[in-house]
């Protein structure tokens, strides 16, 4: 995608970081993600920091302008048009030839770029910058294929706690959540209180059913913590490090601690879909 000093721009690192200012000492909000599109809000120190929304989620902050690729509305839209791969690996590489050579960029899980047809082990991918070389042919989907929950969940096991995170080099927990129902199409907004107003619902514990969202407050009036219910009980969140416990007092992965502070539930699109084995 050729460049420009548009109101608009595309991520073109595997992830850059949100700021609440426009510091490098500032709280981490959130990530942006390879291939998400942004929306422009304003600029500072020459332009080495932009505000931006992502689009995706609605999510505003401070980003460094090396990360990005200004273009106008419409080429970002075409950009979306084009950029027909996911990656479905938690993490890959795009090296410069077929067989490895240097890394001209590493990807992670639900970034976008462009795949190119072929067949084989690796596939040539082009970057949001234009940067072209070839990345693992299990890493990228272009049929918008879901790796199933239970798949997914078990290959993030472990991975640690990070506040503003929505990689697998560390997520916070609604960024976890928003990733893992990113993957199978149900958008949900950012952050923990944010998705409680979108999906609450009246539920009973008893019926707590797979995809629906676990919501706890420690204090406050805002929700601040929140997890994927997984059927029986079960529930997959980040607390430390991404992990599952259950809901059932009776259950040895049962946190007495969380299960106190539960403060109510909501209902997604994959809510009541299958069960993971």
């Amino acid at each position: 995608m050729t460049p420009g000093r548009g109101t608009h721009a595309v991520v073109t690192l595997a992830a850059i970081d949100l700021r609440r200012r426009p510091d490098h000492r500032a709280e981490l909000t959130s990530q942006l993600l390879m291939g998400e599109v942004v929306h422009v809000l304003a600029s500072r120190d020459g332009g080495a920091w932009l505000r931006v929304r992502n689009e995706a989620d609605g999510y505003a902050g401070w980003a460094r302008a090396y990360g990005l690729r200004r273009a106008s509305r419409a080429r970002t839209r075409r950009w979306r048009t084009v950029a027909n791969a996911r990656v479905v690996a938690p993490f890959a590489h795009v090296t410069a030839a077929k067989d490895g050579g240097p890394t001209l960029s590493p990807l992670f899980w639900n970034g976008r770029l462009v795949a190119h047809r072929g067949s084989g082990p690796a596939r040539r991918v082009e970057l949001p910058d234009g940067r072209q070389g070839w990345a693992p042919a299990a890493a990228i989907d272009t049929r918008d294929r879901h790796v199933p929950l239970a798949e997914r969940v078990r290959g993030l096991l472990g991975t640690p706690y990070l506040w503003g995170g929505r990689t697998p080099h560390g997520f916070d927990c609604s960024g976890l959540v928003q990733q893992l129902l990113a993957e199978q199409s149900v958008a949900v907004p950012r952050d923990a209180h944010e998705q409680w107003l979108a999906t609450r619902c009246d539920l009973a514990v008893p019926e707590l059913q797979f995809g629906d969202l676990v919501f706890f407050r420690h204090r406050g009036s805002r929700m601040d913590h929140v997890g994927l219910a997984l059927g029986d009980g079960w529930f997959v969140h980040s607390s430390g490090m991404v992990r599952v416990n259950s809901l059932q007092s009776n259950n040895p992965l049962c946190d007495k601690w969380l299960l106190d502070h539960v403060r109510g539930f909501g209902r997604t699109k994959l809510s009541g879909g299958t069960r993971p084995k």
